[in-house]
C-alpha cells in the first residue's frame, strides 16, 4: 500500500505539471507529499528486519520512484511527452478555430481537455489561435497560443506571461483563471 501510494503521488505530480507553465499546486502538493513519503520511508526502513528482505525491498522501491519523480519533473518531461502525444490534434483543434472561430463546447484535444470561449478557453487571436486546458481540478489558467506565422504572441491572447515553446508554439499563463 505504501508503495502504491508513493507511485500515485508521483503520477498526480505528472499530471500537474504536464502543462506549458506548470500549475503552482503541483509544487505545493509535491513538496507536501514527499514531506510525509519520505519520513515515513525511513521509518520503514529502520524497523525493517535484517535478513527479512521482504519488508525491506518494496521501501526501498519508493527511493526508485522518488528519482523518477525528481529526473521527470526536472527534465519537464510530463509536458513534453503529453504535448508530443497531443501535438498533431493541438494543431487541427488551432487550425479550426482560427479558420472558423471560437468553440462553446469543452472536448479531449489529443490529451488537453479543452473549452469554448464561455469559460474563457479557446478563441482565435490575432495571426492564429488560444487554447487554453482545462484540467480538473486546477482552475484553467494555462494553455497554448498557436502563431504559425511566427509572431510574438498579441496584446488580445489574455495572457500574463507567455514563452516560445517550439514551431509555432508559445506557453500562455494566466493569472487565477479567466
Amino acid at each position: 500500500m505504501f508503495l502504491f501510494s508513493t507511485i500515485l503521488v508521483t503520477l498526480m505530480a505528472f499530471y500537474l505539471s504536464s502543462v506549458p507553465d506548470p500549475y503552482t499546486e503541483a509544487g505545493i502538493f509535491g513538496f507536501l507529499a514527499w514531506c510525509v513519503i519520505l519520513p515515513t520511508f525511513v521509518v520503514k526502513l529502520v524497523l525493517a528486519k535484517p535478513g527479512g528482505g521482504s519488508s525491506a525491498v518494496p521501501s526501498l522501491l519508493v527511493l526508485v520512484v522518488f528519482a523518477v519523480c525528481l529526473l521527470g519533473m526536472a527534465s519537464d518531461l510530463p509536458y513534453k511527452a503529453r504535448f508530443a502525444l497531443s501535438e498533431s490534434s493541438l494543431e487541427a483543434y488551432a487550425r479550426d478555430i482560427a479558420a472558423n472561430g471560437a468553440k462553446h463546447d469543452c472536448e479531449m484535444v489529443g490529451l488537453y481537455y479543452v473549452c469554448g470561449i464561455h469559460v474563457g478557453g479557446s478563441e482565435p487571436i490575432t495571426g492564429g489561435a488560444q487554447i487554453i486546458v482545462t484540467d480538473p481540478p486546477i482552475q484553467q489558467s494555462r494553455g497554448f497560443l498557436w502563431l504559425p506565422g511566427g509572431a510574438r504572441p498579441p496584446d488580445d491572447s489574455g495572457c500574463e506571461t507567455f514563452r516560445h515553446l517550439s514551431g509555432p508554439w508559445w506557453s500562455c499563463k494566466a493569472w487565477d483563471g479567466w
